[in-house]
């Protein structure tokens, strides 16, 4: 990484962060998918917050919560686990530092694995009862497990654009081992079930336990109050698409 990308993006640690953990990030985008999953399992966890991601190109916004000043992007830890949580789309202007930046410090955490969670544009949604899993790897081998589990299907056509894409770009340029779970979802819209589908398959790869039954019991809610992230996010992928003058496919990520 540049001297220049270096000092745009910084990941703070505000309490020591173990090595050989698994890395899971939900960044802003498709339905939400991967903020509802991220910030679902963060919560069902128990997990505390132990960084942020600090950067001069991020708005000049903080959120409270309970009295409680945040970080708009933030790492929390629990269970040999890290889930990068963030209350903002990432600004197009970072997207490639903070990708790098994020693998970098995996490796420097001799991490075992990052795992990026989305959602997959599916202009039927309405008529799907339970959304399809996909998963593509940055190399054969963890794709090929990713497969081992039953009720997930190989991505094999597409575009993955944005700090997913970026992720999984600098995994395969690194030789670092990174996952990419996509569920069908609706493309601007809050998709809790589709997000629970991801966390289904989640819980079997990590074998971990997560219920998600509360998450699709609160759906309604929830759908409700990300409308503003939602209509944010939907801004920025417009952008990302512009900035790639490329027409909007139907797998468009």
């Amino acid at each position: 990484m540049s001297e220049e990308l270096e000092g745009l993006v910084k990941i703070v640690e505000v309490e020591p962060i173990k090595d050989e953990i698994i890395i899971i990030e939900g960044f802003p985008d498709v339905g939400l998918v991967g903020t509802i999953a991220a910030s679902f399992l963060t919560d069902k966890l128990q997990m505390k917050e132990v960084g942020y991601v600090e950067s001069d190109a991020l708005p000049p916004i903080i959120s409270v919560k309970n009295g409680k000043v945040l970080d708009l992007i933030r790492l929390y830890s629990g269970n040999n686990i890290v889930v990068i949580l963030s209350e903002i789309p990432v600004p197009l202007p970072i997207i490639r530092p903070l990708s790098q930046k994020i693998i970098e410090w995996a490796i420097s955490k001799k991490a075992k694995m990052l795992v990026s969670l989305t959602g997959m544009p599916e202009p039927g949604r309405l008529n799907i009862d339970i959304p399809k899993v996909y998963v593509l790897g940055s190399n054969m081998k963890i794709s090929q497990d990713a497969l081992k589990i039953d009720g997930v299907e190989a991505f094999t056509d597409g575009y993955i654009t944005g700090v997913k894409g970026m992720i999984l770009r600098e995994s395969i340029r690194r030789d670092f081992d990174a996952l990419l779970i996509l569920s069908q979802a609706h493309f601007n819209y809050p998709d809790p079930g589709s997000a629970a589908e991801t966390l289904k398959y989640l819980s079997k790869l990590l074998s971990i336990n997560i219920d998600v039954k509360p998450l699709l019991e609160s759906a309604e809610e929830l759908k409700l109050r990300l409308r503003d992230l939602m209509r944010r996010t939907s801004q920025a992928m417009q952008d990302v698409q512009k900035s790639r003058e490329l027409e909007l496919p139907a797998v468009y990520l």
